[in-house]
């Protein structure tokens, strides 16, 4: 009875948070008032539809439509956005209430409005809206181009595709000559990052016509001497920065100059020597490592990642060998044994006490009950020793040990034992194994964080 009460709640709850089309209507949500509506309909089917149905629907429609008629008679006949907006959102509602099993009682409505009607007087008002826009630059006409483009969406409207290619025309040239001036100023002014991006604009968008001028050819030329330009830039200042490097560090930050001098003149082929330097510079910056040991090799090269360090085979090879060496030692210190007597107070009897007027009270009297507790210690310890070293063009020494260790305790009790104490044990005696899991995890934690300091220093070399 309870579970069937607490579904019935659930029930509820749940239909009193399901959104009807009533709410979406009370906060201005028009058309997903009618969505909303005509999915409870179809959920419900023929079946089940009823007077109360009929009358929601009727009210809904009835309210929207009104809603929208409302607004288009209180428009001004130039508040095309507004007047597109409405008429759009009866559209909307029209292909929503087409064909459906209760069309008919919305007659009011569905033979008010028809879809195809609806589309004409869309193509009509984006087409008068767009005439209605005085084109005077390349923005205004790329409006009535929109606006064209718009009203042939629903309809062919009069000659909508003949201005819609000629606000277009018009906006394309426009819009392209001013690019290109922009571009001749800027050029003026040595911009030519900026003069490139307004010649390639001014193409782009006059692509559909054809050419515009030599728009082309300026915006590689510009582009060709703003490549130039940084390049130089980028050259002189690894020239710059060679002239006083001498750690591994300062030569990749001149190849990173001189890399960045050849990168931006690559489309216009080699910038000097920039490339071969980048290279050589590169290779001055590389740091070359030997692994020692075959422990924990994932852990050093995943470390020790960056793109200037490389792993060699050999040791003769290398700038730096780097060695990382564990021993484990596992201790099963058995058990030891604690015993300690205990003693507690208990109750023994009633006493009669005499006070010095003469007055009897009966008063407790305890007694000492003595018990043994043996307290058993079981424990066990692993202990992880390691080293790491470095050696070469930098040098690093640490020694650690990582140590993990279980215990068990064992209480028993004997004797004269007060009733809330009874044997039990405390704790668990964990496995070698479970030791080992535990602690090679500390421990790869520990050579982690050395490696990652260890990477630190070497990008200082």
């Amino acid at each position: 009875m309870r579970t069937i009460i607490a579904i019935f709640c659930i029930f509820l709850l749940t239909a009193c948070h399901t959104r009807t089309a009533e709410d979406a209507f009370k906060e201005g949500r028009y058309i997903e008032s009618i969505n909303l509506l005509t999915a409870s309909l179809d959920e419900k089917g023929p079946a089940k539809f009823d007077q109360e149905d009929v009358k929601r629907l009727q009210t809904i429609v009835s309210s929207v439509m009104q809603f929208y008629e409302k607004d288009l008679n209180h428009f001004h006949k130039y508040d095309y956005p507004q007047k597109i907006d409405a008429y759009k959102h009866l559209l909307t509602m029209k292909e929503i209430l087409s064909n459906r099993f209760y069309s008919d009682q919305i007659s009011f409505f569905n033979d008010k409005y028809d879809i195809r009607q609806l589309k004409q007087t869309l193509a009509k008002e984006y087409y008068d809206y767009g005439n209605y826009i005085t084109g005077t630059d390349s923005e205004s006409y790329r409006t009535k181009a929109e606006l064209y483009k718009n009203s042939l969406s629903y309809d062919n409207y009069k000659n909508a595709a003949t201005l819609y290619k000629n606000a277009n025309t018009k906006y394309m040239q426009m819009a392209a000559k001013s690019y290109y001036e922009q571009g001749k100023q800027f050029e003026q002014q040595g911009n030519y990052k900026e003069a490139a991006q307004a010649f390639n604009q001014a193409s782009s968008i006059h692509k559909p016509l054809g050419k515009y001028k030599d728009s082309d050819k300026r915006a590689i030329d510009n582009d060709k001497k703003y490549a130039t330009q940084q390049a130089e830039e980028a050259y002189r200042e690894a020239k710059q920065l060679a002239m006083n490097a001498t750690k591994r560090y300062e030569y990749r930050e001149v190849a990173k100059y001189y890399a960045r001098a050849a990168s931006i003149y690559r489309p216009y082929g080699q910038y000097f020597d920039a490339s071969s330097l980048a290279e050589t510079y590169e290779r001055k910056g590389i740091i070359k490592v030997y692994c020692y040991s075959s422990y924990f090799i994932d852990e050093i090269r995943n470390r020790l990642n960056a793109n200037y360090i490389k792993f060699v085979n050999y040791s003769r090879d290398a700038d730096i060998d780097i060695k990382i060496d564990y021993d484990d030692d596992f201790v099963a210190n058995g058990k030891s044994v604690e015993n300690e007597t205990k003693i507690e107070k208990i109750f023994d009897k009633y006493v009669e006490v005499e006070d010095k007027d003469g007055n009897k009270t009966q008063v407790k009297t305890y007694k000492d009950q003595r018990y043994n507790l043996q307290t058993v210690t079981h424990s066990n310890k692993l202990t992880f020793t390691t080293s790491i070293e470095a050696h070469g063009i930098y040098s690093y020494s640490k020694s650690f040990k990582v140590e993990e260790t279980s215990f068990k305790y064992d209480y028993i009790y004997s004797g004269d034992v007060p009733a809330r104490f009874y044997n039990h044990s405390n704790g668990r005696l964990k496995s070698k194994d479970e030791l080992y899991t535990q602690g090679k995890r500390n421990l790869l934690t520990q050579i982690n964080s050395i490696l990652d300091n260890i990477a630190k220093d070497l990008s200082y070399l």
